[in-house]
């Protein structure tokens, strides 16, 4: 499983992503997933600023459909705690059914369901909300390493 990464206190500085890693991401389309439709709109404005095509859903059962039929999808980032079928479950199902794509939570309820239940889950790592810029590169990082490694 990723690292975990605890939110940093105070605001995070804005930094520049170097403009070849910028470029790198943008053949990246990234699933972000939350029911929170106020934290999506902020997820995709900072995933775009690093050049990532961010499609968005506010429920697993919308991401599912989205999976059938866009199979550029490289990563899915997902809340945990969402009404009708957790991040957790969520995870579970997907990992059987596209064992190669790479899932990261990002939650603020990291500990209502433990680390051993979000390993056993197949997560590729799991980040505690808030978000910050740091994190969001973070995660950019792991995924373009993940890619790599399934090359």
């Amino acid at each position: 499983m990723g690292k975990i990464i605890k939110a940093l206190d105070g605001r995070a500085e804005r930094l520049p992503m170097k403009q070849e890693k910028k470029r790198q991401m943008h053949d990246r389309k990234i699933l972000l997933i939350d029911d929170q439709l106020s934290h999506l709109r902020m997820l995709k404005k900072m995933f775009e600023r690093y050049g990532c095509q961010a499609v968005t859903v506010d429920s697993a059962e919308e991401a599912e459909l989205i999976l059938e039929w866009d199979p550029g999808i490289h990563a899915l980032i997902t809340d945990l705690k969402m009404p009708w079928l957790n991040g957790v479950d969520f995870c579970k199902k997907t990992k059987i059914k596209y064992p190669d794509i790479q899932i990261y939570a990002l939650s603020g309820y990291l500990e209502e369901y433990g680390l051993n239940a979000l390993d056993e889950a197949g997560f590729d790592g799991v980040y505690q909300k808030p978000v910050c810029f740091e994190m969001i590169e973070d995660i950019l990082n792991a995924i373009e390493k993940g890619a790599s490694d399934n090359r």
